[in-house]
């Protein structure tokens, strides 16, 4: 043992003491790598015999098809006597078609590794197809059964009424989804996205106005198909010809909304009482009078990521990183058929509810006055956007989201194409200009679901007038 030790010393008396490591260099960052060019994949188009548009961008590094039949026929096309009608139809697709019923569907989907989907939100609807390219023909058969031979039974309403009322019920009981209705009815009154279903409203839609809604609005002149993946324009227009070649049907006359009048011409609050409810979901907005197509849209859009739009935005390094109020706070900006929306939002804990609005409006001020926006955070929201941008179009999905976008609303042919420039021109002064222009206190909805006996004393002394309203935002009468 001794040896061993008297041999261990002289090891280290003949290696001597260790030389200090130079780390100087850790206290100087590495330059950023230069930018990589990124080529968005390019769409190729073709038309059918009906005259119906297909656009197609290709992807073959997986064995994936996916085709979207999307139809400007949406919600909108809802009447206060047809709440839901648009979106009920479109769900009855898939409850039974041709000789299939939903689950003979099902069973001849899963048959192909396939899956089919069909829905409608307010703007638009589809059905949609993905599938395994060795599969795609007979996928495309069963895709087209479901469209143009859909049966509407009875039975199968009568099924999905019952889920339906059941999920209304779930979603008045969940604050986020009661602000989520509210909030609808408040930006939007009782029209378009504000038309909101109800018990009464499900029961009194028939199979057979589905039936019509379908006949009237899923024709060829309202519809595109966008296809992405695993094949070329060359080999699916054959394909699609075949089975959608000869349906016919002209456009619908119906009317798009175009304008919606601000609810509030003075900061407002609308307090839903949520009973012992730990936190408070909160909803800030107003309406805008611009929307993509304004010439100062993207100066607009970089101020709220600057203000909300991301992680390291004001909004949130004050509300979640310094105060710990909430575990995010967001802002962003909207648009639909009618001009824009700019909000913010969060989920704060009850106590902190009345503080929280405070600190909202203060970032709002200050971005326009005393603290206004920087050359850094404006570089640091390009750098986001931009860098990240790449990896959302790994799925197809997403840029024939975009060219349906572009046809919906009638944006600039090459709008995804130019979107980087267009982020890339955006300067300080405009950006200031456009924020300063556009989110105005005077003019905010603050809307809050929570425990009204904790927060309602905190929430009278911001000073605003208070409007108490039910689950579906419908105002209370005054006790």
């Amino acid at each position: 043992m001794r040896i061993i030790t008297l041999i261990a010393a002289g090891f280290i008396a003949a290696c001597g003491p260790k030389a200090t490591p130079d780390t100087s260099w850790r206290n100087t960052p590495p330059e950023p790598l230069a930018p990589r060019a990124f080529q968005l994949p390019e769409a190729s188009t073709g038309t059918l015999s009906n005259g119906l548009t297909v656009s197609v961008v290709e992807n073959h590094e997986v064995p994936l098809v996916s085709i979207r039949i999307a139809f400007d026929q949406g919600g909108w096309t809802d009447s206060a006597e047809t709440i839901s009608l648009a979106s009920a139809a479109m769900d009855m697709l898939n409850e039974g078609a041709g000789e299939y019923d939903a689950a003979g569907i099902s069973k001849a989907a899963k048959a192909l590794a396939a899956n089919i989907s069909t829905g409608a939100g307010a703007d638009s609807a589809s059905v949609s197809l993905n599938v395994l390219s060795k599969n795609l023909e007979p996928a495309l058969d069963l895709m087209a059964t479901v469209l143009l031979e859909p049966t509407f039974e009875q039975d199968d309403w009568d099924l999905m009424l019952m889920d339906r009322v059941a999920s209304l019920a779930s979603s008045r009981n969940n604050p986020g989804s009661i602000a989520g209705r509210a909030g609808a009815r408040l930006r939007y009154g009782s029209t378009y996205k504000g038309m909101l279903s109800s018990e009464e409203s499900y029961e009194a839609l028939t199979t057979e106005a589905m039936a019509n809604w379908a006949k009237t609005h899923l024709t060829p002149g309202n519809a595109r198909i966008y296809v992405g993946g695993d094949t070329t324009l060359e080999a699916i227009l054959p394909l699609l010809e075949s089975r959608f070649g000869a349906w016919a049907g002209e456009a619908s006359t119906a009317e798009k909304p175009t304008t919606v009048q601000p609810n509030v011409d003075a900061t407002t609050v609308f307090l839903i009482d949520k009973p012992g409810a730990p936190q408070s979901v909160l909803r800030v907005f107003r309406r805008l009078e611009i929307n993509e197509l304004s010439e100062d849209w993207f100066d607009f859009f970089m101020a709220n990521m600057m203000y909300g739009g991301m992680f390291s935005s004001r909004l949130n390094l004050n509300l979640r990183e310094e105060k710990g109020w909430t575990y995010g706070a967001r802002s962003s900006v909207s648009t639909d058929y009618t001009k824009g929306v700019w909000s913010a939002g969060s989920s704060v804990k009850t106590d902190t509810t009345a503080d929280s609005i405070s600190e909202i409006v203060r970032e709002i001020n200050e971005a326009s006055d005393v603290r206004t926006f920087t050359q850094d955070e404006l570089d640091n929201a390009r750098g986001y956007l931009l860098g990240s941008r790449p990896v959302r179009y790994e799925n197809a999905g997403r840029l024939l989201s975009e060219l349906q976008n572009i046809w919906l609303y009638d944006l600039p042919e090459d709008w995804t194409v130019a979107l980087a420039d267009n982020v890339r021109a955006v300067t300080l002064e405009g950006a200031q200009a456009a924020w300063t222009e556009h989110v105005k206190v005077p003019e905010l909805s603050i809307l809050v679901v929570g425990d009204k006996a904790t927060i309602e004393e905190s929430l009278a002394a911001l000073g605003y007038p208070i409007v108490h309203l039910d689950n579906d935002g419908n105002p209370l009468e005054a006790k």
